[in-house]
């Protein structure tokens, strides 16, 4: 686990009016992070189909997905694990890049965006290469994740306050000050925060990096073996903002 913090001590005064101490405090930036290999798998991909009419485009896109669900179902992959909500139905004309003069309607391209989450790692390069197969698969990301990440947020959010309340004790005993009480605590920078705490998700949260891939190397009957993915690992962080009342030691 790495352990990192930013340490800051101002005048509360300067700043009471927004909402923060008119006495002195010191803010503290505590952060736990932990790295695991990923236990899960999420993939992410649309089923596309074109035709000359819109309801022959549906038929073909509801085909393909059909063989999807088919291929989830074998892979004891759960209904709650397969997300396909969605479809989107567009027109495509002679000119797609002059809005104005497109020219006469040619088809239509029928989308279903699928997010199934395999929680056999082993399992999904295989299932890759099997929705490649379908044909009109288009991936977007193969994305490694954990299946108890929000139970290790929780004990990473404990840790952080720990090494908060560590690193703000270590910069005050050698001034002579002490910490008294908790002034404020959140996820979020104080900058954020006004007259009421309102704690709100980090952006792009504690996601691993991704890992693309596309329909260009399409397996072919005579390979045995499924193609092959390395995940990276993911990393899960957690960061505390507390604000700390303080004064002189005794």
């Amino acid at each position: 686990m790495k352990l990192f913090f930013i340490l800051l001590i101002l005048p509360g005064i300067l700043l009471a009016q927004g909402g923060l101490p008119n006495q002195p405090y010191i803010y503290v930036e505590g952060k736990a992070e932990i790295e695991k290999p990923a236990d899960m798998v999420t993939l992410r991909f649309e089923v596309v189909a074109r035709a000359p009419n819109e309801q022959k485009a549906n038929a073909e896109v509801q085909a393909k997905a059909n063989k999807v669900f088919e291929l989830t179902k074998e892979r004891k992959i759960s209904n709650e694990d397969v997300i396909a909500e969605s479809l989107r139905s567009e027109p495509q004309f002679e000119n797609e890049e002059n809005y104005r003069r497109r020219g006469k309607l040619i088809g239509y391209v029928v989308m279903r965006p699928f997010e199934v989450k395999v929680r056999d790692v082993a399992s999904f390069p295989k299932l890759a290469d099997e929705l490649v197969a379908v044909g009109g698969v288009d991936f977007s990301v193969i994305e490694g994740g954990l299946q108890k990440e929000k139970e290790m947020q929780e004990e990473l959010w404990t840790k952080a306050i720990t090494n908060a309340r560590e690193q703000a004790e270590k910069t005050l005993n050698p001034a002579g000050m002490k910490v008294d009480s908790v002034f404020a605590i959140s996820p979020v920078p104080v900058p954020e925060i006004s007259s009421t705490m309102f704690p709100k998700d980090r952006a792009g949260g504690a996601g691993a990096e991704r890992v693309i891939v596309t329909g260009s190397n399409i397996p072919t009957a005579e390979e045995a073996k499924p193609s092959q993915y390395h995940l990276a690992p993911v990393t899960v962080t957690q960061i505390v903002h507390i604000i700390y009342l303080i004064s002189p030691a005794k």
